[in-house]
C-alpha cells in the first residue's frame, strides 16, 4: 500500500511538472518568451527543492525504521531475567486441613482480593486444571495446576497472556503440633520490562499476606 501511494505521488509530480512546462511553452508561443521562461525556472528549483526535500525525508524514516529494527532485535535476543523466592509459615492444622482449604479454586475468594474464583469448565480436577480468578478491580487471571500430590504439594503456572511467565509452588510438611506451609515462585521477565517494584520484595507480600489470610481463616473455623 504504501509503495503505492508513492508511485502515485511520483506520477502525479512528473505529471504536475511536465503541465507546468506545457504552459510555460504556450505563454512562450503567444508572444511572452519572458514570461514562459520565468514559469519554466520557477517550477523546475520548486521541483528540485521537493525533490531534494523528499530524499532527506525518506533517508531519516529509513533510518529510524533500521534503528527500530535494531533495538527490537537486540531486546528479542537479551535472556528474560528469573527471580525466585519462598516464604514459609506454621499452623496448628494437619496438613489435610489447610490442604482442603487452600485446594479448591472457589477459596481464592476468601484468602485473596477475588471477587470471584472458580475452576474452568471443561479442564479436570487435578493436573490440567485451570482457575479462572476475577479480582475486585476487574482483572482476570488464569493458573493451570501442573502438578500436585494430596495433600503434600502442588504446583501451578499462569496461563493468562501476560509479559511475565511464573510458576508457584506450595508444600506442606507435618509438625508435631500441625504444619508448615512453604509458599515458592519462578518468575522470567522479558528484557526491559520492569516492576515499579523489587519483583522478590513485591510477591513477598503478597505471599505474607496470603498465608496471614489462611491462618485466619483456619483459626476461625477451628473457634
Amino acid at each position: 500500500m504504501i509503495m503505492f501511494v508513492k508511485v502515485l505521488q511520483n506520477i502525479l509530480f512528473v505529471g504536475g511538472f511536465i503541465a507546468i512546462c506545457v504552459l510555460a511553452a504556450v505563454i512562450s508561443a503567444f508572444g511572452k518568451p519572458e514570461l514562459g521562461l520565468s514559469v519554466l525556472i520557477v517550477a523546475s528549483a520548486l521541483a528540485l527543492m521537493l525533490a531534494g526535500a523528499t530524499g532527506i525525508v525518506n533517508t531519516r524514516h529509513k533510518r529510524a525504521v533500521k534503528a527500530a529494527q535494531k533495538a527490537q532485535a537486540a531486546r528479542a535476543s537479551t535472556p528474560a531475567t528469573t527471580y525466585s523466592a519462598q516464604t514459609t509459615e506454621t499452623f496448628d492444622h494437619d496438613p489435610e486441613t489447610v490442604w482442603a482449604l487452600i485446594r479448591p479454586a472457589e477459596s481464592a475468594v476468601l484468602l485473596s482480593d477475588a471477587q470471584r474464583a472458580f475452576r474452568v469448565p471443561g479442564t479436570p480436577t487435578g493436573v490440567g486444571e485451570q482457575q479462572c480468578i476475577i479480582g475486585r478491580d476487574g482483572t482476570v487471571s488464569i493458573i493451570e495446576v501442573i502438578g500436585e500430590e494430596t495433600p503434600r504439594w502442588a504446583a501451578t503456572r499462569s496461563v493468562t497472556p501476560d509479559k511475565t511467565n511464573s510458576r508457584s509452588t506450595y508444600t506442606l510438611e507435618p509438625t508435631p503440633t500441625g504444619c508448615t506451609m512453604t509458599m515458592g515462585i519462578v518468575m522470567e521477565l522479558p528484557a526491559g520490562f520492569k516492576f515499579a517494584q523489587d519483583p522478590v520484595q513485591w510477591w513477598e507480600a503478597r505471599a505474607r499476606t496470603y498465608l496471614k489470610r489462611v491462618k485466619e481463616v483456619l483459626s476461625a473455623r477451628q473457634g
